[in-house]
């Protein structure tokens, strides 16, 4: 059969090729009739996600034991299983299943928030394991060989499942899916090349058939020819020289060509993430995530929950910066003990003031040999940041220690509209631009509108000149912490918007340090964009 080359979305940037690895969809299976069936499948689920995530916990890989743990809540959420129960009294166990995750799934891709949309695909992945389940059998065997995994669709834990870890799963292509799903997120932070959405044609591909993926540019290609398999070879071979000659670059400062100092930071979760960001040479932490490790609780984390789970991902980090967010619950980050709630950030931690001291207790003692900041989410007013401040002036009280400065997260065009009220009572700034973008656009994540690209629409430039015209003009600095902090096409922009740090993934250390390195001539970007009518500044 010919070549055929797919067009789909670009999630895990990389090229790989190799010989497909196919998974196939679960088979409905006769016999397995009723309710209690079907429940038990669902149960069986709830177990095993809850054993893969305390395999991942033991294996250091917090951020992907998070995901899974949520999964298992999902599995284990008594609504879904009276949504089973129900169907499965006049349908086949199989059947039921499969429509009642159905109906979730859609419920959830409907949904205005962008976040909780993402979560369609998790669902959809329940199901596929429930009617595994239901047939007595267990998730797919990971490859044996270097592979591409060709699939359908994946869910975060059937990833896990193929033990990318491993090394087997050289690149991941998949017919649908989207590039903010949770397995994009693990592939990425894996470095596993991977397309989504590449169309039903991908499926034709048979097992064994050779299979290139080209991550950056989203694009699949099967059945390749020796021409197109050639080329693609010399491709990764550049790939690789570049990234080495990246690295050598790690020795080098973020100083741009007119002599201006843009800070580098890392985004870090889990202690692997710092390990990795401190062996790139990172300054400090610009983004410490801390709520993903109290995504099952029960309860508001103590304090000394908090110190446990935080210290060691800033252990490495004494005399440096490290700037840790509250916790930044809400939307698909919210917790058994928080279902219902509406407030989200910032806001849903100052109705629960004690739980926030006990966090910044343990954020204090946790980082007690660093340079400390405190980043507070989703700021929208500045007496949130002068309710939380107040606070934390308390915990440093009781503790002993100083006072740490204390940041605003600018994630929403209601907040840039009142940074100038922000900026005088904060300490910093950090524009989220994931948020930004999607709430400025009224753009589906679901469907690309996460792509970094997107934070140079002339409205998002907008938004992003006049927090830093804010934050100026009150004498604090700012940084962007979003995908777009790590894109280097969109770096000059940011250093000529007038950014003074970039806090981006580990992995995009090295390429962003370059990208500073080659910014610097002002109003160049800018004048262009002026110049085709956009009006990016007022």
């Amino acid at each position: 059969m010919s070549e055929v080359v797919l067009s789909g979305l670009a999630v895990s940037g990389g090229v790989a090729f190799g010989a497909a690895f196919t998974v196939a969809e679960p088979v409905d299976v006769q016999g397995a009739e009723g309710v209690d069936a079907a429940l038990a499948a669902l149960a069986r689920v709830a177990q095993e996600l809850g054993r893969t995530a305390e395999r991942l916990r033991t294996q250091g890989r917090e951020t992907q034991a998070e995901i899974i743990a949520a999964n298992q809540l999902m599995a284990a959420d008594p609504t879904l299983a009276a949504d089973v129960a129900e169907l499965a009294v006049s349908l086949p166990a199989s059947t039921a299943l499969r429509r009642a995750t159905d109906r979730r799934a859609d419920a959830l891709a409907a949904l205005d928030d962008p976040l909780l949309a993402a979560r369609a695909a998790d669902v959809l992945e329940l199901g596929r394991r429930a009617v595994r389940a239901l047939a007595g059998a267990g998730s797919p065997d990971p490859p044996s060989q270097p592979s591409i995994v060709v699939a359908r669709d994946l869910g975060p834990a059937e990833l896990v499942d193929l033990r990318l870890d491993e090394g087997f799963v050289l690149g991941i292509a998949l017919a649908e899916g989207s590039a903010t799903s949770h397995a994009a997120i693990i592939a990425r932070a894996l470095g596993v090349p991977m397309v989504a959405s590449a169309g039903p044609a991908l499926l034709d591909v048979a097992a064994g058939e050779q299979v290139i993926v080209d991550g950056t540019t989203g694009t699949a290609i099967g059945r390749p020819g020796a021409a197109t398999l050639m080329r693609f070879r010399a491709a990764a071979a550049h790939e690789a020289e570049e990234r080495a000659r990246l690295a050598a670059g790690r020795g080098l400062p973020a100083v741009t060509v007119d002599g201006r100092e843009i800070r580098l930071l890392a985004n870090a979760s889990t202690p692997a993430e710092a390990r990795a960001a401190f062996e790139c040479a990172t300054e400090g932490l610009g983004l410490v995530r801390t709520e993903l490790a109290f995504l099952d609780a029960t309860d508001w984390p103590s304090e000394d929950e908090h110190f446990e789970a935080l210290a060691p991902t800033v252990s490495l980090f004494a005399g440096r910066v490290v700037t840790v967010r509250t916790l930044d619950f809400g939307a698909d980050k919210t917790p058994p003990f928080l279902q219902g709630q509406r407030a989200r950030g910032v806001a849903l931690t100052l109705e629960h003031e004690d739980a926030l001291e006990a966090q910044l207790a343990g954020i204090l003692r946790a980082a007690a040999d660093t340079k400390l900041r405190i980043m507070l989410p989703l700021v929208e007013s500045p007496v949130q940041v002068v309710a939380a401040r107040r606070v934390l002036r308390r915990a440093a009280v009781a503790a002993l220690r100083p006072v740490p400065p204390l940041g605003a997260m600018i994630e929403t065009p209601a907040a840039v509209s009142r940074s100038h009220e922000i900026a005088l009572v904060s300490d910093f700034f950090s524009i989220g631009t994931n948020d930004l973008v999607a709430t400025a656009l009224g753009l589906d994540r679901e469907r690309g509108g996460a792509d970094p690209s997107t934070a140079a629409d002339p409205t998002v430039l907008k938004l992003i000149e006049r927090t830093v015209a804010s934050a100026h003009a009150a004498g604090i600095t700012v940084e962007v912490c979003g995908e777009a902090a790590g894109e280097p096409s969109l770096t000059p922009l940011l250093v000529e918007l007038g950014v003074d740090e970039l806090s981006v993934s580990p992995s995009r250390l090295d390429v962003v340090r370059e990208a500073i390195r080659a910014s610097g001539e002002r109003g160049d970007q800018l004048s262009q964009l002026r110049d085709g009518g956009s009006g990016v500044v007022a």
